[in-house]
């Protein structure tokens, strides 16, 4: 959780903050969002592309862009997403460095960012 955690503050906190309450109305909340209990696949896919448009958090929506992650390992991500889901009142499963390296390959041949629907099309299975 440790490497997680130093993952999230030199790549996530700027936007989602200390507490991951985000800074609504600009960036949405990682605590107690139904976003991070999704599959993975989702949390995977948002931090490789990014995601652009409108997207409902905790009941407000949200009309900007996450932009993709670059500069971070398969296992950073993997760190980060366990570190998230666990954290700040969330609770979620391990993700393995391994699901990370499996997930970008399903998903390689995509270079634009995700919408919001698209993302949840495949992820909507809280794993």
């Amino acid at each position: 959780m440790k490497r997680g955690q130093a993952v999230y503050n030199r790549t996530c906190l700027a936007c989602h903050q200390p507490t991951g309450a985000g800074l609504p109305p600009v960036f949405p909340p990682l605590a107690g969002s139904e976003w991070v209990a999704m599959d993975a696949s989702v949390a995977v896919r948002n931090i490789v592309n990014g995601m652009v448009g409108p997207v409902s958090v905790k009941g407000v929506t949200y009309n900007g862009m996450m932009p993709p992650v670059g500069g971070v390992s398969d296992k950073d991500i993997a760190d980060v997403i366990t570190y998230v889901r666990n954290s700040f009142g969330n609770s979620g499963a391990e993700v393995t460095e391994e699901e990370v390296k499996a997930i970008k390959a399903k998903y390689a041949d995509r270079k634009t960012p995700w919408t919001a629907e698209e993302l949840k099309k495949d992820g909507a299975a809280a794993k």
